[in-house]
């Protein structure tokens, strides 16, 4: 590979999935790599079913501000594939991607040729490539977020994890995670290890959820709303705050109030509550639980106006079990439209949707934004199709 765009093309074209549920295919690239993981800076580990990236955003601004040279990772990227991998508020370069993504393919030569058919895939490959990239620099704290669930996660092979964090706790990837909230809060529980001394911080999580964090450990930390101003922008991001503080006190005591409130003002994250334009805003509510948020972060910040939330879905993210709440509410109206996620993922059935709710659909997002006669336009959905918007606003 010459160029950083040969680099993200190796790591796109990687399987998106292995034939075994397990942790095997990481530690086997991670031993080939010399477990560089060992070497690296204690971490905060977080995990949700929604608010991990912000969580994530905040936690890593407040620490970089106390002066810890932090690595953050997170995903997926918004608008540029680089998002995913930084240091103190700053994208991996170009040209460091390219050398630490050499550096594992040519690992990858001889672990593919002894694992195959069932070889690294896209997600632990990348992760690979951020703990060489890191491993690379002299860092005080990392924080990095899961992909996805926890317990089989490939980020979940770091011996020096300080803080694990469980921001939420709903409803998204059944098919990996499991059918029921106690299912999928035993997933997320699993980057809580037995055998370390680590703190254990959630957001606010259902009671089923917290009786499983609670068989894990006992001493279970939750943050205080209001104390700080939110870091983000969107009600919904004072539960975050409060996490990403309680985070960071676990992981440094020392770091004081004033500290906190500068990293909580200097944080920004693409694609959450962010208008992009006059009266045109993207929010990556991406399942129910996310939606549910969104609506009522709404409802707070604009009480008065009609709404349009333009929602371009996958078919797995549950999005209409909201739409009935929504819908009662006469300010807001919805309007579906096609997305096609990556490697192909379909769509939420728009023909089916429109036989059971009373909202309307337009082929085309550009065209629901020119016919919107809102007040407030908002395009929700996948964080793949909110990357795509801002790709297009961007230009």
């Amino acid at each position: 590979m010459k160029t950083v765009e040969d680099a993200i093309s190796y790591i796109h074209n990687r399987p998106k999935g292995g034939q075994k549920e397990s942790l095997y295919r990481m530690t086997t690239l991670l031993a080939a790599l010399g477990n560089l993981q060992n070497d690296l800076p204690y971490a905060i580990h977080i995990t949700g079913t929604n608010g991990k990236g912000s969580v994530s955003t905040m936690a890593s601004n407040i620490l970089r501000v106390a002066g810890y040279d932090t690595g953050l990772f997170v995903s997926p990227f918004i608008t540029n594939f680089r998002e995913r991998i930084q240091i103190n508020n700053e994208m991996i370069s170009k040209d460091d991607l390219l050398h630490a993504t050499n550096k594992v393919a040519q690992v990858l030569v001889n672990v593919d040729a002894e694992l195959y058919p069932d070889i690294p895939v896209e997600f632990e490959v990348l992760t690979a490539i951020m703990f060489t990239y890191f491993s690379s620099k002299k860092l005080d704290a990392l924080v990095i977020e899961v992909g996805i669930g926890g317990l089989l996660d490939s980020t979940n092979v770091m011996p020096n994890t300080k803080v694990a964090v469980i921001t939420s706790v709903g409803l998204d990837h059944q098919k990996m995670l499991g059918n029921t909230i106690t299912e999928i809060a035993s997933q997320k529980a699993g980057i809580i290890h037995d055998d370390d001394d680590v703190a254990v911080v959630t957001g606010d999580l259902p009671d089923e959820a917290r009786l499983v964090i609670e068989k894990k450990t006992p001493h279970v930390i939750k943050g205080l709303r209001h104390e700080f101003q939110s870091g983000l922008p969107g009600e919904y991001q004072i539960e975050n705050t409060a996490t990403a503080v309680a985070a960071v006190r676990a992981f440094a005591q020392n770091i004081s109030d004033d500290t906190i409130q500068k990293g909580l003002e200097e944080s920004h994250f693409s694609g959450r509550f962010e208008l992009i334009a006059p009266n045109i805003m993207v929010d990556g509510a991406h399942n129910a639980q996310g939606l549910r948020a969104l609506y009522k972060s709404l409802s707070v910040a604009y009480p008065k106006g009609k709404i349009t939330l333009i929602i371009g879905s996958l078919m797995d993210k549950n999005v209409t079990a909201e739409f009935n709440e929504i819908l009662r509410d006469d300010r807001f109206n919805i309007v579906l439209v096609p997305f096609t996620g990556p490697n192909g993922r379909p769509s939420l059935s728009i023909e089916q949707t429109l036989k059971q709710y009373q909202v309307s659909a337009m082929p085309h997002w550009q065209e629901a934004v020119e016919k919107s006669t809102a007040d407030l336009t908002v395009l929700t959905g996948s964080l793949y199709f909110i990357s795509e918007v801002r790709e297009q606003y961007d230009r």
